[in-house]
């Protein structure tokens, strides 16, 4: 039974991966904390997750210390978009400084947000310390990538990477995306 249960396991993650570019979105090397998968989390937040105090102040989801992380960036613009309420940091110069946005998502199918990604040719699915991150992008990802945080069947907050001309060989779109959304996690955790 263990073993059956085990292939089917294997079967599933191998499946539920995709890459359609050489490499890796996520250019590191996966920790015994990261997993792949491509299972949703469910329909409550297990991992305990919570976007509630950040779905009216979205420029509240990353600390003045993480924003200090991003480089040179102006004070955060709040705003409403497709995916909800949304916070933007923008590059003081924007050939030199990159650009974060971060959307906060309540009440969308979070299946279907990832379903609208998925044939992307840089795409990757998995856990890291059991949060599930959809890491995309729509051309290459040499100057853009998007990640995608699943807090709970209809919650998740995105955020949006545009990597400055001067700053794409120390920062990497996806990379930095996924690095980001690490600091995120963190804060939806508190």
């Amino acid at each position: 039974m263990t073993a059956l249960l085990t292939a089917v396991l294997v079967t599933g993650v191998l499946a539920g991966c995709s890459q359609k570019t050489p490499g890796n979105a996520n250019t590191t090397t996966p920790t015994a904390g990261e997993q792949t998968s491509s299972s949703p989390t469910g329909s409550d937040s297990p991992s305990g997750l919570s976007i509630d105090k950040f779905v009216s102040k979205p420029c509240d989801i990353l600390t003045a210390a993480q924003v200090a992380k991003l480089g040179s960036v102006r004070a955060p613009e709040p705003g409403t978009g497709l995916l909800g309420p949304l916070c933007t940091w923008k590059g003081q110069d924007v050939v030199k400084n990159s650009r974060y946005t971060i959307s906060v998502t309540k009440g969308k199918d979070v299946e279907e947000m990832v379903a609208t990604v998925k044939t992307d040719p840089v795409y990757t699915d998995h856990k890291v310390d059991g949060v599930r991150f959809v890491t995309s992008d729509a051309t290459n990802g040499e100057s853009t990538c998007a990640t995608i945080i699943q807090v709970s069947k209809t919650d998740s907050v995105t955020l949006q990477v545009s990597v400055a001309k001067d700053e794409r060989a120390t920062k990497k779109p996806c990379t930095e995306s996924e690095t980001v959304s690490k600091m995120i996690v963190e804060n939806l955790r508190g």
